[in-house]
């Protein structure tokens, strides 16, 4: 059952023990392929989802509400689904990264020249529909279990390899993105988790890949660590821990796994059914 999981977004993590005790929670992980832990390379790996459950050794771990390449409406569209509402309302701790994927693909990214262009008419409207659907979404994901801790990521600056000159005014696009899914984390009584500041515009050692905005494991952990320094005061997780992850797996091995499993048991269907596989094969522009 934990090795199929990986066909559905999650990851094998229980081999891997720091030490703390596992406990009874159950933690969801909701929207883009950050959540999910998509690679540079664009596989599927331990992202800071499955970082922070390899810290926090939740009883129950899923992602299979974390879709590649979603948008907040479509996030949401995760969430009203039968799947979701169910997954959710047996959550304890739920974090959530989405809106990214309403604002970057406005953006230009020309790695061969270092360029970033984007229209700031069409970028202003993209963000006052993230801020919108933001509110809707938090407002369902609090109805469905107002007893869960909720955490919202925010976003780094995804353009490293870029032109300095280039680099401020995309800046400036992510920080208002930052500034409304804290507004809105604010507003509906749930924890907003910064992340900018540990990236900064200058992380090539986190985004090796100029022509994609996907962290490594390096980055992500900088993600799950910047969770825990507000969640869990004291409990950071060990650089040391990337050299024990499992191994990230091609679009096209999760594609063979899917075929595979056509095969398989009704049961093992149904369960596939509630995980959004085809995200983890889609194009996807962000997170």
């Amino acid at each position: 059952m934990i090795k199929r999981s990986l066909l559905l977004c999650f990851f094998l993590i229980s081999s891997i023990v720091l030490p703390v005790q596992a406990s009874a929670m159950n933690y969801v992980a909701i929207g883009d392929s950050l959540a999910a832990g998509q690679t540079p390379t664009r596989e599927m790996g331990a992202g800071y989802a499955d970082m922070i459950a390899l810290a926090l050794q939740p009883e129950v771990f899923s992602k299979q509400l974390s879709v590649p390449g979603y948008t907040v409406g479509q996030v949401i569209g995760q969430v009203d689904s039968e799947a979701g509402k169910k997954a959710i309302k047996s959550a304890d701790l739920i974090t959530v990264s989405a809106g990214a994927n309403d604002l970057l693909p406005l953006i230009q990214n020309d790695p061969n020249r270092g360029m970033l262009t984007f229209n700031a008419v069409t970028a202003a409207f993209a963000l006052n529909g993230v801020r919108e659907d933001y509110a809707l979404l938090l407002e369902k994901i609090k109805s469905l279990q107002p007893g869960a801790d909720v955490y919202v990521m925010g976003y780094y600056f995804p353009y490293p390899h870029a032109f300095d000159q280039h680099k401020p005014a995309v800046s400036e696009q992510l920080d208002v993105l930052n500034q409304i899914i804290k507004q809105e984390a604010d507003k509906a009584g749930v924890v907003f988790i910064p992340v900018a500041d540990r990236f900064g515009l200058d992380a090539v050692e986190y985004l090796p890949n100029p022509g994609d905005v996907h962290p490594n494991e390096a980055g992500y952990l900088e993600m799950a660590n910047a969770f825990l320094d507000v969640s869990a005061p004291g409990m950071q997780i060990p650089a040391s821990i990337l050299e024990q992850l499992p191994e990230p797996v091609s679009l096209s091995e999760l594609i063979k796994q899917r075929k595979a499993a056509e095969d398989e048991p009704q049961e093992t269907k149904e369960i596939e059914e509630t995980a959004a596989i085809q995200g983890c094969t889609r194009e996807e522009v962000y997170a």
